[in-house]
């Protein structure tokens, strides 16, 4: 039997004192597997360790247009001004997933002030610390302003 779920979280706004134009991809990926490494608090709820999540440029590409959407548009939602959601995003560039869920930040500065932002907020740390993803991809908008991150399990993971 096949199980796919869907998780989104709300949002998170910050200060953007400093336009980034690109993710950096390792320093992203090396933040977030440390975040995972080490049971935490989501919160109220105590979340225990999770293994690394790997790289994936298919998420990426869905995490990317949809900053970008945002910045165009001037919008934030996890719905895309197209009305898509993360799954059809995700669909779009043919990543075959069981699971997958959506981060949102707003106007940080950089990858560390993100994690930390995301880690901060509940919904925002599950979606982090889910042992159930095991795939990653963040991108922020040409005008720094729109952090996205996607995650997803592929069907073969």
């Amino acid at each position: 039997m096949i199980r796919r779920f869907l998780v989104l979280v709300g949002l998170v706004a910050g200060m953007n004192l400093y336009a980034q134009k690109q993710v950096d991809a390792d320093e992203m990926l090396r933040l977030v597997n440390e975040a995972r490494s080490a049971d935490c608090m989501c919160g109220d709820d105590s979340m225990k360790a999770a293994g690394p999540l790997i790289w994936d440029a298919a998420l990426t590409r869905a995490a990317q247009k949809h900053a970008n959407d945002m910045m165009r548009k001037n919008f934030f939602s996890h719905t895309g001004s197209d009305k898509s959601s993360v799954s059809q995003r995700v669909d779009r560039e043919r990543f075959k997933w069981r699971a997958v869920g959506e981060n949102l930040a707003l106007g940080f500065n950089d990858e560390a002030s993100a994690v930390e932002g995301w880690m901060g907020s509940p919904g925002h740390c599950k979606n982090i610390m889910n042992p159930e993803f095991t795939r990653i991809g963040v991108a922020v908008s040409r005008d720094g302003k729109y952090w996205v991150q996607v995650f997803g399990t592929h069907m073969e993971d």
